[in-house]
């Protein structure tokens, strides 16, 4: 099965630039998607593990992260093999709007504590879900947030926090109009607030950080 997750995420993201983490989970890295100047991290192996969901059906995942090229790739891979180590433990799927944390910083020297659990709306959406697994596995992005905007998705809701991400920066500022589907024109962004999208919350700006750039 993996060999053909593989194949899935090379098809969108391009050939692995470097792996890291052992035979049975492992984390990948994609190099200049969904832009120049950002790389993309992904697990390989979190789905041989079929997760239930609230609803008691059962639901295959990876998970991945999209990082400005700048942070340290070791410490990003190690975040993730952490973080999927603690979904096997808690035995339960990731679902959208899902916040995990805060705790601790998700990597070295950045405020980060938390993440958002949400679709992955900068890449087509036949990469979402790959359906030659049984149950399918679904890709989760996880959004880095710092302490006070977790605590404020977590009280609003995933439907207001994503729009209130979307009034706040894309939208507002580019002039986008609202997406179907909870999903972006990605054509329709420039590149500096795809790397502001990707990494939000990192520098601990939280939603300033979708007022800036552009």
């Amino acid at each position: 099965m993996n060999d053909t997750i593989i194949e899935h995420l090379e098809s969108h993201l391009g050939m692995i630039e470097r792996g890291w983490g052992e035979p049975e989970l492992q984390v990948a890295k994609f190099v200049g998607t969904p832009d120049a100047g950002v790389s993309t991290f992904c697990t390989i192996g979190l789905s041989r593990t079929p997760l239930p969901m609230r609803d008691g059906r059962l639901v295959r995942q990876e998970l991945l992260v999209s990082v400005a090229a700048s942070y340290q790739d070791d410490a990003v891979a190690s975040f993730l093999l952490t973080f999927s180590e603690y979904v096997l433990s808690k035995n339960r799927a990731l679902l959208r709007g899902d916040v995990v944390g805060p705790a601790q910083p998700l990597i070295p020297g950045v405020s980060a504590s938390a993440v958002y659990c949400a679709m992955p709306v900068f890449f087509p959406d036949e990469f979402v879900t790959y359906r030659g697994s049984d149950p399918s596995t679904v890709l989760v992005w996880l959004v880095p947030q710092p302490p006070a905007e977790a605590e404020f998705s977590r009280r609003v809701g995933w439907d207001r926090y994503e729009t209130t991400l979307e009034e706040e920066g894309v939208v507002a500022s580019s002039g986008i109009p609202r997406p179907a589907r909870g999903r972006i024109d990605l054509a329709s962004i420039s590149r500096s607030r795809i790397r502001i999208l990707c990494c939000i919350g990192l520098d601990g700006r939280g939603l300033e950080v979708w007022k800036s750039g552009g």
